[in-house]
C-alpha cells in the first residue's frame, strides 16, 4: 500500500473524528467527578424533598354549574349564538369570583359553628390562630363548551376532607340565591337607567334643536343656503366690474402710451418757419403729414371732437400738395401757393395737435374714475367677503351642532332599543329567564390532594440526576487545560498522534530508555502506536529533521525526543537525536555520557567547510543505541537563536541528514524561549507534546499558530502524563481503534514469561 493512500485515508478517518463530544465523552467526564457530583446533588435532592414533605396535607372538593342557553338562544346562527353564550360565560365568572360572593360565603361559615369548627380545628392544633378569611379558599374554572353547555367547576381546598366540603358546597349555594335575586334586581335596575337615559338623551335632542334655532333667529337668517346664494352673486357680479374696470385701465394706458409716442415723434418736427425756410420742405411737410396720420389710426382719436373735420382737411391740403408736384405746374418749393399749402398743413397740425391734448386728458380723467369705481367695488367685494366668513361660521356652527344631534338621536335609538329588549326579557318565563342550573354536588374527598408523594419523590429524583451530570459537565468547561482529544482535535485543530500514560513504577532516569531498555510493554506500544501515525502524517520523503518542542517546561518534551528517537531506532532507521536545549541540556545524563562536545563546539568553528563540519560531527556523536546517536548540546549558552542563524548550522543540517534517516531536535520550551520558534524554520517537521491538565488549551493554540507561521508541518500533538484510568478509555476508545483493546487484552494476549 503506497505511503499517500495511507495518508490520504488518516486524513479522511481524522475529518471524522473532528467533531463535537460524544455521549461517551460526556459519560466519561461524569465518571471522573462522580464522587463530587453525588455530594453536591445527594444533598439538594434530600433537602428539597424534605422541604416539599412538610407541607400540610390538604384536602379538595368540588361542586358546578352547567349553562344551559335558551332557546332564544340556541335557535340563532353560529357566530351570534357563540357570542350570546360568551356574554352569559363572562357574567357568570365574575360573579362567582366576585367579592360579594365570598363575603357571604364566610358570613355563613361564621354563623355556623359546626363550619367553623371544622375549618378552624387543623390551625388550633398546630398552635396556630387563622381567620376564615384565611382559609375560605376556592378556585372557579370554566370548561369548553360542551354542545353549547359550558361547565363552572368550584374547586375548594382544606385542611380536613370535610372542610373542602363545606366550602364548595357554601360557594355553589350562595351564588344560586345571589344569581336569582340579582337577576330580578338587574332587569329593574336596568329598565330604570334606561328610562333616565331616554329621558336625558330626548332632552339633549331638544337642547340642541334651540340651540339651531336660536343661531338663525339672532342672525336673522331663516334659510343659510338662500343667504349664501345671494352673497355668492353679488360677490360674482362685484367681481366682474372689477375686472372690467382694470382691463379698462389697462387698454386707456395702452392708448396713452400709443398717443404720447405718435405726439413726441409730431413734435420732433414741430418749428413750421425751419419747415417752410427749408429746401428740403417739401420732404419735410410730407414726413410730417404722415406722422399726424398715425393718430387717425387710434379709434378714440380718430373720433374725437374736432378731429374729423382736421382730418378732412389734412387731407385736402395732402392732395392740393400733390396736385401742385404731379400736374406739372411746375411749382417749386418756395413758390406762394407751396408756401402757403405748408402754411396751412402746419396749422391743421397745430390744432390737431390741441385735440389730441384735450383727448389725453380726457383719457386721463376716465383712468382716474375707473380707478375709483375699482376702489369703491373692491370695498364693496371686501363686505361681501366680510358676510361670507360671517356666514360661514354660522354655517359651521349650525353643521356642528346638527352632527351633535345626529349622535344624540343615533344614542336615542340605541337606547330605546335596548329598553325595550329589557322590557322583554323581564316578560320571559323563569325557565328562560335563569340558564344557569346546578350539575355537581359537593363530595367529602377519599385522600389529600396534596402534598403529592409520587411527584416530590419524582421531582427530588431528577434534581440530584440533573446536579449530577451538570457539576461535572459545569466543571469541564471552566477548566480550560488540556485534558481530553476533543481539545485537541476540535479546539485547537491538529492530530492527536498518542496518548502516553502516566509513568509511576519507573525511576525517572530510566524513563528516557523505555523503549530503548524495554521497561514497560504499555508504553512502548504507545511509542509504536505514535511512530506509525507520524509516518501516516510525514509528507517528507528521505532523511528528515523533526522538532519536539512544548509549551512550558516539565511537560515530559525530553521523555518523548528519547523513547521517539529509540522507536525510529528499532524500526531500522538511522536515527540521531540532538540535545538543543542550550540552554538547561540534560540528554547526556540520561545516556551517561559527558557534554564536553556537541552542538556548540562544533558551530564555534569560524568559517568552517561542510568537511570540517562533517568530521567533527562523527567525533561528537555518541552511540546510545542499535541505530540511535546522541549528539550532546556541547555547553550551555544564552545565545540560541544566533547560533541557528549561523551559515554553519546550515552545513550542520546539511550533515546530519546525510548522516542519518532520521534527525530528532529536542528543543527548549517555545512558550518561554524563541529558540524553538527560530529552529522550526530550519527543521522539516515538529512534533508538540503537552502535559495532562498542565496548559491552558488557547495558549497551545497560540504557540502552534506561531509554529505554522514558519512555515513549519506541524505533524501533530502528544498528550504526555494521562492518568492510567484515562490512559485505557477515555483517549482511546472510539479514537484510537486497536488502543482500548491492546489496553485490556494485552496480559490475555500474552504468556507471563512471554509478556
Amino acid at each position: 500500500m503506497d505511503i499517500e493512500n495511507n495518508n490520504s485515508g488518516y486524513e479522511e478517518y481524522g475529518n471524522k473524528t473532528k467533531k463535537n463530544k460524544t455521549l461517551s465523552e460526556y459519560f466519561l467526564i461524569v465518571r471522573d467527578r462522580w464522587l463530587l457530583a453525588i455530594t453536591l446533588a445527594l444533598p439538594f435532592s434530600l433537602a428539597y424533598v424534605y422541604k416539599q414533605l412538610q407541607v400540610p396535607e390538604q384536602f379538595q372538593s368540588s361542586s358546578s354549574f352547567v349553562l344551559i342557553p335558551p332557546p332564544k338562544i340556541l335557535n340563532l346562527q353560529k357566530v351570534d349564538r357563540d357570542q350570546q353564550v360568551n356574554g352569559l360565560i363572562s357574567k357568570h365568572l365574575d360573579g362567582l369570583n366576585s367579592q360579594e360572593l365570598r363575603l357571604n360565603v364566610i358570613s355563613r361559615v361564621n354563623e355556623n359553628s359546626e363550619f367553623k369548627t371544622e375549618l378552624l380545628a387543623p390551625y388550633l392544633n398546630d398552635g396556630t390562630p387563622m381567620k376564615i378569611e384565611s382559609i375560605v379558599n376556592y378556585i372557579i374554572s370554566v370548561s369548553s363548551p360542551s354542545e353549547g353547555r359550558p361547565r363552572f367547576r368550584i374547586n375548594s381546598q382544606s385542611r380536613t376532607a370535610k372542610g373542602a366540603m363545606i366550602i364548595a358546597d357554601l360557594v355553589q349555594k350562595e351564588y344560586d340565591k345571589l344569581n336569582s335575586v340579582r337577576k330580578t334586581e338587574q332587569v329593574q335596575t336596568a329598565k330604570g337607567i334606561l328610562e333616565l337615559l331616554l329621558d336625558k338623551s330626548l332632552m339633549e335632542e331638544d337642547r340642541i334643536l334651540r340651540e339651531i334655532s336660536d343661531i338663525k333667529e339672532s342672525n336673522d337668517i331663516p334659510f343659510i343656503e338662500d343667504e349664501k346664494k345671494v352673497n355668492s352673486d353679488k360677490k360674482g357680479q362685484f367681481q366682474q366690474k372689477i375686472t372690467a374696470s382694470k382691463l379698462d385701465q389697462i387698454e386707456i394706458n395702452s392708448i396713452l402710451r400709443q398717443i404720447l409716442d405718435i405726439r413726441k415723434r409730431v413734435n420732433s418736427n414741430n418749428n413750421s418757419n425751419s419747415i417752410i425756410d427749408s429746401k428740403d420742405s417739401r420732404d419735410n411737410i410730407e414726413s410730417n403729414i404722415a406722422k399726424v396720420k398715425q393718430y387717425f389710426e387710434i379709434d378714440v382719436i380718430e373720433g374725437y371732437g374736432s378731429i374729423p373735420s382736421l382730418r378732412q382737411k389734412l387731407l385736402n391740403l395732402e392732395l392740393e400738395r400733390k396736385s401742385y408736384v404731379e400736374t406739372g405746374t411746375g411749382y417749386g418749393e418756395n413758390h406762394p401757393k407751396m408756401i402757403e399749402n405748408a402754411r396751412q398743413v402746419l396749422e391743421v397740425q397745430d390744432l390737431l395737435g390741441k385735440e389730441v391734448t384735450f383727448a389725453i386728458e380726457d383719457l386721463r380723467d376716465r383712468h382716474i374714475q375707473l380707478d375709483a369705481q375699482e376702489r369703491e367695488f373692491e370695498g364693496a367685494m371686501n363686505k361681501v367677503q366680510s358676510e361670507s366668513r360671517r356666514l360661514g361660521l354660522i354655517e359651521e356652527a349650525i353643521s356642528k351642532a346638527q352632527r351633535t344631534l345626529d349622535v344624540v338621536r343615533s344614542s336615542t335609538d340605541i337606547i330605546r332599543k335596548r329598553l325595550d329588549d329589557v322590557r322583554i326579557e323581564a316578560a320571559l318565563p323563569s325557565e328562560q329567564d335563569d340558564p344557569l342550573q346546578k350539575d355537581q354536588l359537593a363530595f367529602i374527598p377519599s385522600g389529600p390532594s396534596s402534598p403529592d408523594y409520587g411527584k416530590i419523590k419524582q421531582q427530588g429524583f431528577l434534581i440530584f440526576v440533573g446536579i449530577f451530570l451538570v457539576v461535572p459537565v459545569a466543571l469541564e468547561i471552566i477548566d480550560n487545560r488540556i485534558k481530553s482529544p476533543w481539545d485537541i482535535e476540535t479546539f485547537i485543530g491538529e492530530d492527536l498522534l498518542t496518548g502516553i500514560q502516566k509513568i509511576s513504577e519507573i525511576d525517572e532516569l530510566r524513563r528516557p530508555k523505555i523503549v530503548g531498555d524495554d521497561l514497560d510493554d504499555t508504553l512502548t506500544e504507545s511509542f509504536r502506536s505514535m511512530y506509525g501515525k507520524i509516518q501516516m502524517n510525514s509528507t517528507v520523503r528521505g532523511a528528515r529533521s523533526i522538532l519536539v518542542t512544548s509549551a512550558i517546561p516539565s511537560e515530559g518534551k525530553s521523555l518523548i525526543s528519547a523513547n521517539y528517537a529509540h522507536t525510529c531506532a528499532n524500526h531500522g532507521s538511522k536515527t540521531i537525536l540532538i540535545d538543543f536545549d542550550l540552554r538547561r541540556p540534560g540528554l547526556h545524563n540520561f545516556c551517561d555520557e559527558s557534554n564536553d562536545s556537541g552542538v556548540m563546539t562544533i558551530l564555534n568553528t569560524p568559517n568552517a567547510t561542510e568537511e570540517e563540519i562533517t568530521e567533527k560531527l562523527e567525533k561528537c556523536l555518541c552511540n546510545i543505541h542499535p541505530n540511535l546517536y546522541l549528539l550532546p548540546s556541547g555547553g550551555k549558552t544564552r545565545a540560541a537563536t544566533e547560533i541557528i542563524e549561523k551559515k554553519e548550522f546550515e552545513l550542520l543540517l546539511r550533515a546530519l541528514k546525510k548522516a542519518a534517516d532520521v534527525v530528532i531536535f529536542d528543543s527548549p520550551p517555545a512558550g518561554l524561549f524563541p529558540d524553538s520558534i527560530a529552529l522550526a524554520r530550519k527543521t522539516d517537521e515538529v512534533l508538540f507534546v503537552t502535559r495532562y491538565g498542565k496548559v491552558s488549551r488557547h495558549v497551545v493554540k497560540r504557540l502552534i499558530g506561531d509554529l505554522k507561521v514558519t512555515g513549519a508541518n506541524i505533524l501533530g500533538v502528544i498528550l504526555n502524563d494521562l492518568p492510567s484510568k484515562k490512559a485505557t478509555g477515555y483517549y482511546y476508545s472510539g479514537y484510537y481503534g486497536y488502543g482500548y483493546y491492546r489496553y485490556k487484552y494485552y496480559s490475555k494476549y500474552y504468556s507471563p514469561d512471554e509478556a
